[in-house]
């Protein structure tokens, strides 16, 4: 892993050890159309839609219907477990303990280990598709791509799922400006926004391991709404982006405080909920055999 990969997985860790309560408390879960959708792409729905040309794995020979990689506290893995049913087996995978800890009591009944996406702890061919979940840019390199296509089956899927917050938006448009400000050195673009800096594709022109990435980007089916500005705050400070020096972050919070409350564009009027739109962007591709 070079120097940068290595800054931004620290930044990672980083934030979720100084931001975890608040990045359980407010954090969203994922969009459940979207993971959904994303499933049905992947073959290991029930009811996939024909038109998508992705009718569903027979293989009865894999551990695995979905491999969760950096699976985080679950927020997803939870999803996939709703969507699929209690049948489904699932494992989940992340480089930080105390994330898996979250996520085992979280969604029970799911398999879960330790351990980067460079590494996965499985056998080769043992599941039938794997998702990221708003974690591939973490680890957008050729040795992990290897490692997903090391465990899928032959014909199995890879699923990205990225949150994207719609700049559109006045409030995050205003407050992702403000984020910008306050990134940690050489942090990439799409680590706030991966609709708008799509570099972390670069890591699939390695080597042909996956067939052409396909993509649908489309709106929240339920967009999540906070009560009030402090709550706003509190979620986009727990975004891996800003940088994690104490006096920074203070500065970077009192500041997104003063854009939500005196903002005319922005600023809660009578008690009105805030709503955070967000975007689902779907991206898939099959595994090569080689």
């Amino acid at each position: 892993m070079s120097a940068t990969k290595e800054q931004h997985s620290d930044a990672a860790r980083d934030m979720w050890e100084t931001t975890n309560d608040d990045y359980e408390k407010f954090r969203p879960s994922h969009d459940k159309a979207g993971v959904k959708a994303l499933l049905e792409r992947l073959g290991v729905a029930d009811n996939v839609s024909q038109r998508n040309g992705t009718p569903p794995t027979n293989d009865v020979t894999a551990k695995y219907d979905v491999l969760d990689v950096g699976a985080g506290t679950g927020k997803c893995t939870r999803v996939i477990k709703d969507v699929l049913g209690e049948d489904a087996r699932i494992v989940a995978l992340d480089p930080v303990a105390g994330m898996i800890r979250q996520l085992k009591a979280a969604v029970p009944g799911v398999d879960a280990f330790v351990g980067p996406c460079e590494s996965i702890p499985l056998p080769d061919n043992s599941v039938k598709a794997v998702v990221s979940s708003q974690s591939f840019h973490f680890y957008a390199n050729e040795a992990a791509l290897r490692e997903i296509h090391r465990v899928l089956i032959p014909g199995g899927k890879f699923g990205i799922n990225f949150t994207a917050d719609d700049e559109k938006s006045p409030l995050v448009h205003g407050v992702y400006e403000l984020i910008r400000k306050y990134m940690y050195p050489e942090c990439p673009e799409y680590y706030l926004n991966p609709l708008l800096d799509t570099s972390w594709k670069d890591c699939f022109n390695a080597a042909p391991l996956f067939t052409p990435l396909q993509e649908h980007i489309f709106p929240w089916e339920n967009q999540q709404t906070l009560p009030d500005a402090e709550s706003v705050v509190k979620l986009f400070m727990t975004y891996s982006a800003i940088a994690r020096e104490p006096d920074v972050r203070k500065e970077c919070a009192e500041q997104m405080s003063k854009l939500l409350t005196t903002d005319p564009a922005i600023k809660q009027e009578n008690g009105t909920p805030l709503e955070i739109p967000r975007l689902s962007a779907l991206y898939w591709c099959t595994k090569n055999v080689q």
